[in-house]
């Protein structure tokens, strides 16, 4: 192999490794995804904990984000007890954030963690607490 191709697959591979590392938008990550924003928001996702408030088995709390921008929030209590709310999410702030309106009543995230497996979401934003939502995928 020729000096001058070693060259180009080494500049190739350091300008990859410096577009992958600049790619992350959020303070968790990740740092590169092949799915859009959107795409790794919609779906079902439980509810694993509120700051340090994990919540057991017997109480389930789920948020599911539809592609058209309803939503809907979910919790359930042992013995088959619970509610669900009605309402919308969409992204702010160039997609930094997430605005979730649950049944009248607007909430705005600032995203920390966006994967297709996992959300965490700083509540900081609205001054309700600064606690840390983290989501599952279900």
């Amino acid at each position: 192999m020729s000096k001058l191709k070693k060259i180009s697959y080494a500049s190739v591979a350091g300008i990859t490794a410096l577009s992958v590392s600049s790619c992350g938008k959020y303070e968790d990550g990740p740092n590169m995804s092949l799915l859009s924003k959107k795409a790794r928001v919609v779906g079902s996702w439980n509810v694993r904990s509120i700051g340090s408030e994990v919540f057991p088995s017997n109480y389930v709390v789920n948020l599911n984000f539809e592609k058209s921008g309803s939503a809907t929030f979910t919790y359930t209590y042992a013995g088959g007890g619970g509610y669900t709310y009605a309402g919308t999410w969409d992204f702010a702030a160039d997609k930094e954030n997430l605005l979730l309106n649950i049944d009248g009543s607007p909430e705005l995230f600032e995203i920390k963690r966006l994967t297709n497996k996992e959300i965490w979401l700083d509540d900081d934003i609205s001054a309700i607490d600064g606690d840390i939502w983290k989501l599952e995928a279900k």
